[in-house]
């Protein structure tokens, strides 16, 4: 399903790119099972179903894509081991937007895990990774970058070598030092936390804003400030930022899209008096195109 959200003259649409399944404990690090499965059950092996929940804008007569989910290009040992349960819906969803892959302006990386980065490459007939996207501008933070392509132990399943030197061999990859406009109403801050140089989008119109925080709020179920993924590599900056982008949400009544949440694709953000909660926004608020 395709939802086509208007902000005066940005048009924002939101589609699941495709479903994986991860490990819950690392979703949810220091936080025990026996809480965590209230909110998300698992399997017999502990696995939880995520989605890749992906926005399409189009402002001022550019279009500008949030993250790409795995898209095709993951060869069959990543689909086991990320679950992925059917092909990418990327192109697909993109072309009922009305855009074709040649036409898109921007790709905007959250960063540059492949659940996030991998739908911005197709493999050649010789099976080697390209950019899907011949005119775009691939934009990501420095930080980021830096990181993606100097890869540890422990990120190295993330940052996958080849897809990182697709990208760079493109010469279509712009990097920025912190917050950003990249296009009238839509800008990037960078949050750090889950990645150093991990950022967001803001989509700002007609006295809306939706707010694409990634991996900051994976699912509904971290807006629990303490609720801190176990593959967050600043945990604590994490848990910082958490708290002042929960307060802006409800000061502002920002709309926040969640990356991975199966339910709750974009949401409004309450407080309770005792923690952070996601609700449905109001009847009429999008329309399914698609």
């Amino acid at each position: 399903m395709i939802v086509r959200y208007r902000l005066g003259a940005i048009e924002v649409f939101s589609f699941v790119e495709n479903r994986m399944r991860l490990d819950g404990g690392a979703m949810f690090g220091v936080i025990p099972k026996k809480l965590w499965t209230r909110e998300l059950p698992s399997d017999g092996e502990n696995l939880i179903d995520l989605d890749l929940n992906l926005l399409l804008v189009k402002s001022a007569g550019r279009s500008l894509l949030v993250d790409t989910g795995f898209g095709d290009v993951p060869t069959e040992r990543e689909r086991k081991i990320y679950g992925l349960a059917s092909a990418s819906r990327l192109e697909s969803s993109l072309a009922a937007c009305g855009v074709r892959p040649e036409q898109l302006d921007f790709v905007v990386f959250s960063h540059l895990h492949l659940d996030h980065s991998g739908g911005g490459l197709v493999r050649n007939g010789e099976g080697q990774a390209r950019t899907r996207f011949p005119r775009a501008r691939y934009i990501a933070q420095r930080q980021e970058w830096q990181e993606a392509t100097h890869p540890n132990e422990r990120t190295l399943a993330t940052y996958v070598p080849e897809y990182m030197k697709a990208y760079e061999d493109s010469g279509q990859v712009d990097l920025l030092e912190g917050d950003a406009e990249l296009l009238p109403g839509v800008s990037v801050r960078r949050t750090g936390g889950h990645t150093l140089g991990h950022q967001s989008v803001l989509i700002s119109g007609g006295g809306r804003t939706v707010g694409y925080f990634a991996d900051i709020f994976p699912t509904r179920v971290h807006l629990k400030t303490a609720w801190v993924p176990a593959v967050d590599t600043h945990p604590l900056e994490s848990l910082k930022v958490k708290k002042e982008i929960l307060k802006s949400c409800v000061d502002n009544a920002t709309w926040l899209a969640f990356d991975h949440d199966v339910e709750y694709k974009v949401a409004l953000v309450e407080w309770n008096g005792r923690d952070y909660a996601a609700r449905p926004l109001p009847d009429g608020s999008g329309e399914v195109v698609g």
